[in-house]
């Protein structure tokens, strides 16, 4: 993980990384240097423990899942606290899991526009996007979208859009779903993207590089993002989303 908001060009530089074998921690490493060579410059032990892959730095902080609760927390790197945000309506078990890889139960994702989670609708098939607001800690708005998060490998956030690779696993893969959370609007696109090692766990978007980065089989990958690629030509009937307040979600 890199902090796409970094407070200077050296936190720029850093890298992050858990181990699931100690969901307490997480491991700091100054540059690319260290972070090949594996030498931790810096740990930190979470009182809470994380659950899953799909956490990110951003702005200062670890976000994450609360590991065997609906909670997102946020965890302050310099002064070492914890903050947490109840997802209303997130079910923690085996049969609420996201994706083809059923591994996690929230995704999050950064764009240019802050901080975004991805996770299942209760109860349903679809596809919940929340956008939390990082300064309060408070949900600004929950998407409910009837896209089938069980047929497609991964999702990500990049500039307000949500796109889903169609596989992980597959050597060449595709980007065939684009959804425009501010404007309720499919997009016409279809991109590839590769899995070279058949086996990727994690997706994510780094504006400041403009790049996406993925772990496949223990590689770390990067890819370019080109934004003229998106296009803005396509609508459909089948695919619905609805915007309203988190107060509307229900609770488990």
């Amino acid at each position: 993980m890199r902090d796409s908001n970094p407070a200077s060009d050296l936190d720029g530089e850093k890298f992050w990384i858990t181990n699931e074998s100690d969901p307490t921690m997480l491991y700091e490493y100054d540059n690319k240097s260290v972070f090949r060579k594996n030498k931790p410059s810096k740990t930190y032990k979470l009182a809470i423990p994380f659950q899953g892959n799909a956490h990110v730095v951003y702005n200062g902080s670890f976000y994450y899942h609360a590991k065997g609760k609906p909670q997102i927390m946020r965890y302050f790197l310099n002064n070492r606290t914890s903050y947490a945000l109840n997802v209303s309506g997130l079910i923690v078990n085996n049969s609420n899991t996201l994706y083809t890889t059923e591994y996690n139960y929230l995704d999050f994702s950064v764009d240019d526009n802050g901080l975004w989670v991805i996770f299942p609708v209760p109860y349903s098939n679809n596809t919940a996007v929340m956008k939390v607001d990082v300064n309060t800690m408070q949900i600004q708005h929950i998407w409910n979208i009837s896209l089938e998060h069980h047929k497609v490998g991964e999702m990500f956030v990049v500039c307000g859009v949500l796109y889903a690779i169609d596989s992980v696993t597959d050597r060449n893969s595709k980007i065939r779903f684009a959804l425009d959370l501010y404007n309720n609007k499919l997009l016409d696109v279809s991109l590839g993207f590769t899995n070279p090692f058949r086996r990727t766990t994690m997706v994510g978007y780094n504006h400041r590089n403009k790049e996406l980065y993925s772990w496949d089989k223990g590689n770390q990958l990067t890819y370019p993002v080109r934004y003229n690629e998106i296009g803005y030509n396509n609508s459909s009937s089948y695919t619905k989303s609805e915007q309203f307040d988190h107060n509307d979600w229900g609770s488990t």
